[in-house]
């Protein structure tokens, strides 16, 4: 058949009217859409069809939808069912090439109702089983749909979705894979698909079922393996999105199936399109609860250990994924494999440590880990947390699982004694800030309670000296209050318990400044931080009480020597806050501290006062003055 010009446009119209109206010439109409169809892959044939007052788009749908009714009555003969599915296939395919990029056809299909009919054919048995069928109403759902929201809205409103989950788990031909996939990748992109996937509990089941299906048959399979791209994007952005999917996939069967897939991206070989380019950027630290991105050519890899970590981390999950033997002994087998160092184990062990990290926050689940786990834990200790490990999103999921272990006091002298100390010591000044900041929580945690003075002493010796450092230099707000919480935790340790007297002598023999960084929280941070401060405060009235620590406390009442401890790091102006001491923020702590939110601070500064008034009596610092002139009056 050959395209009519403009000057035949009547003409045309008129033989369309004709296939609509003639219910009895199937096969005629189907050869004259075919013909149509192979044309409309022209671009300028489907715009002129559509830019000229043309009857095509409403006689596709009214022939569809008559023929769709026609394939529903069971009373027809084989030869009529097989002329039916042939003019639909050409139906299908004539509604695909004309609505290619061509937003004009997909508004005129959607007017006269043709997207929902489409959407209406592949829930029939034929588009699951003929593969003709199935290529032409996919392919027509794609291209009428692709960026196209309202007609995405029609589909969906149509049940397209179930269809597309439900064939990609039939043996279709794998050519078609990428065609469905990318048309549900389409669909998934519309507000309304999440709704859809929420309400049926096994929708993202089936995507991860498929995927697994996939897995098997992408070795050498290039169609089945750009389908598991397309179907990983839409499997992991709506996980991301949706917390009722994500609670769909919290049985161990599933969370096994996803491992299972990212083992299969990190053993594929590294595709040449994707090497690694050194002067590309290297991609910024995440925050410590969320897994540090790889390169690009581990984007698929990362995809699904996010998926992993959004799953595993749903309070619906912890009971039923920790006790489960098999994800256990997965993840066990993972962390203690023999093949540290490698790419692919480093990148699995980083997702399994992200997921025991989500599993462990319950102090019962932690000590269980601790206890029943030993092997695992001291694996994370002295293959994945240490700075040698090449691996930093390894080492950052292992901070994270070992910050969440020493939670539970019970767990704290196992741990300790298994090296954790000097472990997390040696990333104190760690230039990947998540990492630093897990390391410097751990430590703190191990100092919680009543640690043994063996644990102290460790921690003096190889961790104190390298949090000063850390308070001082550090522009990063968060590290420095927790690096000072830490120095402030030590202090009260080994002052305050027994058996510390080793590590006090350690102290007062070595060249330590304990009170600099903690006045430099009280005054820089401790609006913001009114917790923090207060902690501060109570270290330094600790401190207070020894003589090695005393001149340094009176020192910083002078206003001199203090006001620049209240100037952030990477700031130059000044301001009203930086033209105060020590002593006048201890003052208003005093006087007005009590109106605050946090009232326990001006106790606090009048026990630091009163203690500063007793251990200064032999001392002749010029803080003195200050000391007896300002603040000891606030007192009475």
């Amino acid at each position: 058949m050959v395209l009519p010009t403009r000057s035949a446009d009547e003409s045309t119209d008129r033989v369309l009217e004709g296939l609509v109206l003639d219910t009895t010439c199937v096969v005629a109409t189907a050869k004259t859409f075919k013909a149509l169809a192979d044309q409309c892959q022209d671009l300028s044939t489907r715009t002129r069809l559509t830019q000229h007052p043309s009857n095509l788009p409403r006689a596709l749908c009214a022939v569809l939808q008559r023929t769709l009714n026609d394939l529903r009555q069971l009373s027809s003969s084989e030869s009529s069912r097989a002329d039916d599915i042939f003019l639909l296939i050409q139906t299908l395919r004539c509604m695909g090439n004309l609505s290619a990029d061509n937003n004009d056809a997909r508004a005129q299909l959607l007017e006269h109702g043709g997207v929902a009919s489409i959407g209406s054919v592949l829930g029939i048995a034929e588009a699951q089983s003929e593969p003709l069928l199935t290529r032409a109403a996919f392919g027509a759902a794609l291209n009428v749909a692709l960026d196209h929201a309202e007609c995405s809205k029609a589909l969906l409103a149509a049940g397209a979705l179930h269809p597309h989950l439900q064939v990609l788990g039939t043996g279709v031909p794998s050519d078609v894979w990428p065609i469905v996939c990318m048309s549900l990748d389409n669909l998934c992109e519309h507000d309304d698909a999440a709704a859809q996937f929420e309400g049926h509990s096994d929708y993202a089941a089936s995507v991860v079922r498929t995927l697994s299906l996939l897995s098997r048959r992408a070795d050498g399979d290039q169609l089945a393996r750009g389908a598991m791209r397309t179907l990983v994007w839409v499997l992991c952005e709506t996980v991301e999105k949706s917390a009722p999917v994500r609670r769909q996939l919290c049985s161990p069967s599933a969370v096994l199936a996803i491992f299972d897939l990212l083992d299969f991206y990190l053993s594929l070989p590294k595709p040449k399109e994707e090497d690694d380019d050194d002067s590309t950027p290297a991609p910024a630290p995440a925050l410590p609860n969320r897994p540090i991105r790889q390169s690009a050519a581990n984007r698929y890899a990362d995809a699904v250990t996010q998926a992993i970590v959004g799953v595993s981390g749903e309070d619906e999950a912890l009971a039923a994924l920790f006790s489960s033997q098999p994800l256990t002994s997965r993840l066990v087998s993972i962390l203690t494999s023999n093949e540290a160092g490698s790419p692919r184990a480093d990148a699995m062990a980083a997702a399994a440590a992200l997921c025991l990290g989500n599993l462990a926050r319950t102090d019962d689940h932690c000590t269980r880990l601790v206890a029943e786990h030993s092997a695992v834990v001291t694996t994370l200790i002295h293959e994945w947390l240490i700075p040698r490990s090449v691996n930093v999103r390894t080492r950052h999921a292992a901070s994270g699982l070992l910050k969440n272990l020493c939670l539970p006091p019970a767990n704290r002298p196992s741990l300790a004694a298994m090296g954790l100390v000097a472990a997390a010591a040696a990333s104190v000044k760690s230039a990947v800030v998540p990492i630093q900041a897990n390391c410097i929580g751990i430590l703190r945690h191990l100092a919680n309670g009543s640690p043994e003075p063996d644990t102290v002493l460790e921690m003096v010796n190889v961790a104190l000296a390298d949090a000063l450092s850390v308070v001082k230099e550090t522009d990063v707000d968060a590290i420095r209050c927790e690096a000072t919480r830490l120095i402030a935790t030590i202090a009260k340790r080994v002052y305050l318990t027994e058996g510390n007297r080793v590590a006090r002598d350690v102290i007062d023999d070595s060249v330590f400044d304990l009170v600099t960084p903690l006045v430099r929280l009280v005054m820089l941070d401790g609006v913001r931080h009114p917790l923090l401060r207060q902690e501060s405060l109570v270290a330094l009235t600790v401190l207070a009480t020894q003589p090695r620590h005393v001149g340094g406390i009176l020192r910083l009442l002078v206003k001199e020597n203090s006001a620049p401890l209240a100037k952030p790091p990477t700031t130059d102006a000044i301001t009203e806050v930086e033209q105060n001491g020590f002593a006048e923020v201890l003052a208003d702590l005093i006087t007005n501290g009590a109106d605050t939110p946090f009232p326990q601070a001006a106790l606090q500064a009048k026990s630091l006062v009163t203690q500063l008034a007793t251990s200064s009596a032999t001392e002749s610092d010029e803080g003195v003055s200050v000391l007896h002139t300002m603040l000891i009056p606030l007192l009475s």
